[in-house]
């Protein structure tokens, strides 16, 4: 697939699946050379760079992890714990989360876009934490402006998403029914105090959202004494856990949607308990491919193979 496929896929509410891309020679060797002479990660999710499925595999690990988990992820990586991943590590790492038994030898899979940015076009290159922090860094910010860009009206020149766009991102990250989710548009449309979210206040909800077990440990003590959420409380909890500050008109929308009791103030099961049933597996789909292994999201995957290896050794 190429790195606009990716991004494609990243944004469906759908099953995405497109025909077999299939090169001649020449154009597969010009688009490995174009990817040899730059260093920029940006260049990973245009429509001429290419990403196998150990890459797609890969990417999508890294949209599914906490956002204080750089240093802990590159370790994963990095086998031998000697601050440097080399490219046989990587395929190590790869063949153990994913589902089969592909080999981790690295002559056994096709150079692609990633692979020379990240190792070089002779493949004996490194990645460093910073190169890796810059990987995570420059993939969330692609995905997060290309999910950002699916809601936003064509009509809409400034750097802005409805309240209804905005709303239908975040709750596409979650298990809500489809009753659910259309009485929460609904709240949304009569909505009248907040017509528009940025980009920015769109990126802090989902830094609250991809950083969501941290919030909810930051509020359990509230939930244990069964007392709601005030407003107060749950921008600082926000900010704890994410690092950004939810913006207080976002803060209101939340309120206003999520508050059947209309109490001013949000319950655990108001809130938390829609949130997490879906941020904990990543953004959902509404359609999965009928395998064996249908019912896991790569993240989950991931983290079940992790455990079974850890149980090995």
């Amino acid at each position: 697939m190429t790195g606009r496929d990716f991004l494609e896929a990243w944004t469906s509410d759908e099953f995405y699946e497109k025909p077999k891309l299939e090169l001649y020679d020449l154009e597969y060797d010009t688009m490995i050379e174009t990817s040899n002479r730059n260093s920029d990660f940006n260049t990973l999710f245009t429509a001429t760079s290419l990403i196998s499925y150990p890459d797609y595999v890969f990417l999508r690990s890294i949209l599914l992890r906490p956002d204080d988990l750089s240093v802990q992820s590159f370790q994963m990586l990095d086998l031998n714990l000697d601050g440097q991943v080399t490219l046989e590590e990587f395929y190590d790492m790869y063949r153990m989360f994913t589902k089969n038994d592909e080999t981790s030898d690295p002559s056994a899979h096709i150079s692609t876009t990633l692979r020379v940015l990240l190792f070089g076009k002779n493949d004996d290159g490194t990645i460093d934490l910073e190169k890796f922090t810059r990987l995570l860094s420059d993939v969330q910010t692609n995905c997060l402006r290309a999910e950002f860009n699916r809601f936003r009206s064509r009509d809409r020149k400034d750097d802005s998403i409805s309240v209804q766009g905005f709303m239908r991102a975040v709750l596409r990250r979650t298990k809500v029914t489809s009753i659910q989710r259309a009485r929460f548009i609904d709240k949304t449309e009569a909505y009248k105090s907040l017509e528009e979210v940025s980009f920015e206040q769109f990126k802090s909800m989902i830094a609250l959202l991809n950083n969501f077990s941290d919030f909810e440990v930051a509020v359990r003590m509230y939930q244990i004494a069964k007392k709601p959420l005030s407003k107060v409380v749950f921008k600082r909890a926000a900010f704890i856990s994410s690092g950004e500050e939810i913006h207080d008109d976002v803060l209101d929308l939340l309120f206003y949607v999520f508050d059947e009791a209309g109490d001013g103030h949000l319950s655990h099961s108001e809130f938390v308990n829609v949130m997490k049933t879906g941020v904990e597996t990543g953004v959902s789909s509404s359609q999965k491919p009928k395998d064996d292994t249908s019912n896991l999201s790569v993240g989950s995957y991931f983290r079940k193979c992790i455990r079974s290896e850890m149980i090995k050794s």
